[in-house]
């Protein structure tokens, strides 16, 4: 009854501490009250026509002053009593909604495995639940890729997980490094086939639809272990081998090889033929000391043998390869052949160094000698290096290296242009084909300025030499 007396305007006015006033603007139950009053006031005067409180409009000045003093403090202090309850109603209502959301996170974050490895920080930060919606089963990539299921505005194309490919669409993977000693490279060519995908999409996708891309870190085994069936192929890249039963086109990797591998490079025992028959396209018929070490290298003697006369010295080992070199210079051989890995070239281009010999027909190394990055540097002047790569060097002059530097600019990985090559193999077949498949890939030809394939043999490999960093053509 005070409350409604205070309202109405009977309370006393004279009252200096007018602790009604100061009561209401801080009792919710009170104001509430008043909030009723004064909706019926409206209501009332709005069926008789009068002003309502809610129409300032028509409360002029000498109406105001007319109202007793302490009537015209009441409506400032409802007003700032009314502004506090909405705003410790929407605080209220953002800190229960705060909660909840925290405890449903922790919730859904306990049955959650964690990141991949391939995931920066610790591994068990988790996706959130609108990321994981769109992206399914998404792996997470290095660097400013994100994770994958995001989209990438840089680039112009959707990455998805293999959890949620688009129906009909052409959908690639990559498989990368993303820590270690190769994770850098690893960027490199996961950037490269971004770029080539964005591309794709640019001009169209296949058929009108967008090509979608998958980043799978290469310590990521259950990523990789999910690719069947939910992707067209596995395009480049290196660190780990797809599933046999993914088609994976062009590897970034010399020693890739299966039923199901379209691949880059020739095989050790084919480039030792193509070096020996360049040999013999160049009036060079001298024999071949080759040093034979262990792995898939060593094939490289048997392809060479086929070809030109050859002498073998069996590598140390301990993988250094002076003693074998000084043998074979003994036996005054017309060039080297190292039949090895990386490691054991690496050491046989050094050792010629030290014993400052120069064969006159060059050294020969597997085509993983370039991947490696073993180069003629400090190499005795006259000593020349060549392989056979199944694609143009980076830095060489080119035009399918000038059209990958104008594309992936700052990019000077093999394993990137390797990668970015597949990507636009895969989408010529799809284009000319309908859909991405190994039988439809060997029945054609494709060719452009990066490769050049009759179905899936890889006729455009060629012999380069090693210059000032590049491998560039030997013709």
């Amino acid at each position: 009854m005070e409350l409604e007396a205070w309202f109405d305007g009977e309370a006393p006015v004279d009252d200096p501490s007018d602790e009604l006033s100061w009561h209401a603007a801080n009792c919710a139950k009170c104001f509430r009250h008043l909030e009723t009053l004064s909706n019926l006031r409206v209501a009332v005067r709005g069926s008789l026509g009068a002003a309502t409180p809610a129409d300032a409009s028509v409360l002029d000045l000498a109406t105001l002053r007319a109202e007793p003093a302490w009537h015209r403090w009441s409506r400032p202090i409802v007003a700032v009593a009314a502004a506090l309850l909405v705003i410790a109603a929407v605080v209220g209502a953002s800190q229960i909604h705060l909660h909840s959301r925290l405890a449903s996170d922790r919730s859904a974050a306990s049955g959650r495995t964690s990141s991949s490895k391939g995931s920066t920080g610790s591994g068990s930060a988790t996706k959130s639940s609108a990321t994981s919606a769109t992206s399914g089963s998404a792996t997470q990539s290095r660097g400013s890729s994100s994770s994958s299921g995001t989209a990438s505005g840089s680039t112009g194309h959707t990455t998805v997980g293999p959890g949620s490919p688009t129906a009909g669409a052409l959908t690639l993977a990559v498989i990368v490094p993303t820590v270690g000693t190769d994770a850098a490279e690893g960027t490199e060519v996961a950037d490269a086939v971004r770029q080539a995908v964005a591309a794709a999409n640019a001009s169209g996708g296949v058929d009108g639809v967008p090509v979608q891309l998958t980043v799978v870190p290469a310590e990521d085994s259950a990523a990789i272990a999910a690719l069947p069936g939910h992707v067209t192929a596995v395009v480049g890249g290196f660190g780990a081998d797809p599933p046999a039963s993914v088609p994976w086109l062009l590897p970034a990797d010399p020693y890739a090889s299966g039923a199901n591998v379209v691949a880059a490079e020739l095989s050790p025992a084919e480039a030792g033929a193509r070096l020996g028959q360049e040999l013999v396209q160049q009036g060079d018929t001298g024999t071949v000391g080759v040093v034979v070490g262990t792995g898939p290298d060593a094939a490289l003697e048997s392809g060479l043998a086929q070809e030109v006369p050859v002498s073998t010295v069996t590598a140390p080992s301990t993988g250094a390869c002076l003693p074998a070199l000084a043998t074979l210079q003994a036996q005054g051989v017309d060039a080297v052949a190292v039949a090895g890995p990386p490691t054991l070239a690496a050491s046989c281009v050094a050792a010629l160094s030290t014993l400052l010999w120069a064969p006159a027909a060059g050294v020969l190394l597997a085509p993983s000698a370039a991947y490696d990055g073993v180069t003629s540097a400090g190499i005795v002047p006259g000593a020349a290096l060549f392989t056979v790569l199944g694609l143009p060097w980076p830095g060489s002059s080119s035009p399918g290296a000038a059209l990958f530097r104008s594309v992936v600019p700052g990019d000077s990985s093999y394993q990137a242009l390797v990668s970015f090559a597949a990507v636009e193999m895969a989408v010529q077949v799809a284009r000319s084909v309908g859909v991405l498949t190994l039988h439809g890939l060997a029945a054609g030809t494709w060719q452009n300025s990066l490769y050049n394939f009759a179905g899936a043999d890889n006729v455009g490999a060629q012999v380069v030499e090693q210059s000032a960093g590049n491998w560039v053509s030997a013709a």
